[in-house]
């Protein structure tokens, strides 16, 4: 088995690029009604797209049928041979030519910004005699020129967060539907990570996979995706150290936030400001003593210790949401209720289904302590700090 790693072409030389701002457009504030008007032509636009689409389909069926009959093809075999997405590629032209460059030069022009749909028309029109006027030397330069500017459009920084997270977006979901594609032409599997490699880019996480891999992590390797992703992010902006201590940090801020939710609500439910969750006495020191319980904990979290319950970051996410927006909460108990677990806790501990937590007996239990101070002070006499007899100097008076 062969494996192939490829990897970003790193530059050494040259500075880097920067995509210039976007062009700010005019902003045209519509009527009620023109906004009606112009909602219900978009939805009319949009319809017959979609039906000319299924037309679309429908016919290539077809013509994959009538193919596949003529030539003793099976169906799925002349499918893939008409997937629509091997013509573009086959297709698609990566040398730019003169007419491009030039249409692209006019399209900067302040003068052309308004035409909108209608520029081609109008470069055609009122451009076409000067197109055909360049010379050889104006060519190669305006040819250059915009080779130039597609090449930082394509790889020069984005300026602006909005433009940055718009890009990641569009181009992950292009990737994600060329891999889907794939998939259905070949039935290569394919995993996909991505996370942000710099503090200043607002974005999570974000994990693809393939319907025949979709659970591998987790089911064979073990790894919450999650949690891979959080330390890949970690490794990308702080390095080896930073892809453990960026995880661990997070996790252990969140569940901090997760007990201080617990404790402030059990107060305002209970009125009492040093009322606090404990987890290994929960039935005895909470629900005994303030007569509420936990109510909307999800079913996929054991209810324990936070630090033994779960450390994927995504779960303590969602628990504390949960807390937050009140899904899950402390809740009162009538006498009535609390009479009815008690006696339900009693039952599963007679039945030995529930084991009641005790403090652990000494292992020396049963056996006689000696007291090593008393021992000492039998053993060794009085010690006196003066003479215990005092010759009394008038005796021979």
């Amino acid at each position: 088995m062969v494996i192939h790693t490829f990897q970003a072409d790193k530059r050494a030389t040259g500075a880097k690029r920067f995509q210039p701002a976007t062009r700010q457009r005019p902003k045209v504030v519509l009527s009620k009604d023109a906004r009606a008007a112009l909602r219900l032509s978009r939805c009319a636009k949009s319809l017959r797209f979609k039906q000319a689409l299924d037309d679309a389909w429908r016919q290539m069926d077809d013509a994959a049928k009538t193919i596949a009959t003529s030539h003793h093809k099976s169906i799925r075999r002349v499918q893939n041979d008409l997937y629509t997405g091997r013509g573009p590629l086959r297709s698609k032209r990566l040398k730019p030519n003169i007419w491009n460059a030039f249409c692209w030069k006019k399209n900067q022009d302040r003068e052309n910004h308004n035409y909108g749909k209608a520029a081609l028309q109008s470069l055609v029109h009122d451009h076409k005699a000067e197109y055909l006027a360049l010379s050889e030397e104006e060519q190669v330069e305006l040819l250059a020129e915009f080779t130039d500017w597609k090449k930082t459009k394509a790889t020069g920084i984005r300026t602006s967060t909005k433009s940055k997270i718009n890009d990641i977006t569009q181009t992950l979901r292009a990737v994600e539907n060329e891999l889907i594609s794939l998939n259905s032409r070949t039935g290569a599997e394919t995993i996909l990570y991505t996370t942000r490699g710099s503090t200043d880019l607002t974005l999570q996480g974000i994990t693809f996979s393939t319907d025949g891999v979709e659970n591998f992590m987790g089911a064979v390797m073990g790894i919450d995706e999650q949690d891979l992703v959080s330390k890949m992010e970690g490794f990308a902006v702080q390095g080896m150290q930073g892809s453990a201590k960026n995880h661990k940090q997070r996790v252990s801020n969140k569940r901090s936030e997760i007990r201080e939710i617990i404790n402030r609500k059990l107060q305002e439910v209970t009125s009492d400001p040093s009322a606090k969750m404990q987890w290994a006495d929960y039935f005895r020191n909470v629900v005994q003593r303030y007569q509420v319980i936990v109510e909307g904990w999800p079913e996929n979290i054991p209810f324990t210790n936070l630090s033994q319950s779960s450390s994927a970051l995504q779960d303590l996410e969602m628990l504390f949401h949960r807390w937050d927006t009140g899904k899950i909460y402390w809740r009162t108990l009538s006498d009535d209720e609390f009479a009815q677990l008690r006696k339900e806790r009693e039952d599963k501990l007679e039945s030995g289904e529930l084991v009641e937590r005790r403090r652990r007996t000494r292992s020396d239990k049963g056996k006689k302590r000696n007291n090593a101070g008393a021992s000492k002070s039998t053993t060794h006499r009085k010690q006196y700090k003066s003479a215990e007899i005092i010759a009394d100097d008038n005796s021979d008076d």
